[in-house]
């Protein structure tokens, strides 16, 4: 294609359809987002989603396509199955130590697929269980009340 040609198509570095044609290759090699939500405190070994399956992988695709978790930041404590695809939790969950005090207590993960590349998002919300017993300052109250 000759340059005027293509100046003429709007095919230049800052061009719109430059910039369309950009942004639809960068969507291609990074991918939607997946969101799952687990309870804190689940067991180990606990599933929580199949995310080969929802990723669009078929059966015996995640380990030849070398599915691997990669957290972005602090430890996830969940893991891919290598045959399976699933998401499964791999050590004790703790909200209040993942989060602290805030809410949502959202994990962001990055899942690589090799051959070929590509990077999925994944978001796991770890929802709170009510493991805190109420604590009360003393134990018996006096009132008065005036007739």
């Amino acid at each position: 294609m000759l340059p005027e040609a293509a100046t003429a198509m709007g095919i230049v570095c800052g061009g719109p359809l430059f910039r369309v044609l950009v942004l639809q290759s960068a969507w291609a090699l990074v991918g939607g987002q997946v969101r799952y939500s687990v309870p804190e405190e689940a067991k180990a070994g606990t599933v929580v989603g199949r995310l080969a399956q929802d990723l669009g992988l078929e059966a015996g695709e995640p380990e030849a396509r070398r599915l691997r978790l990669v957290s972005q930041g602090r430890r996830a404590s969940v893991e891919v199955s290598g045959a399976s695809g699933a998401l499964v939790v791999s050590s004790r969950l703790d909200r209040e130590e993942l989060c602290g005090k805030s809410v949502p207590c959202s994990l962001r993960l990055e899942v690589l697929v090799e051959r070929p590349l590509r990077v999925f998002h994944v978001e796991l919300e770890v929802t709170d269980i009510n493991d805190n017993a109420p604590v009360f300052p003393s134990v018996r109250k006096n009132l008065s009340i005036a007739e």
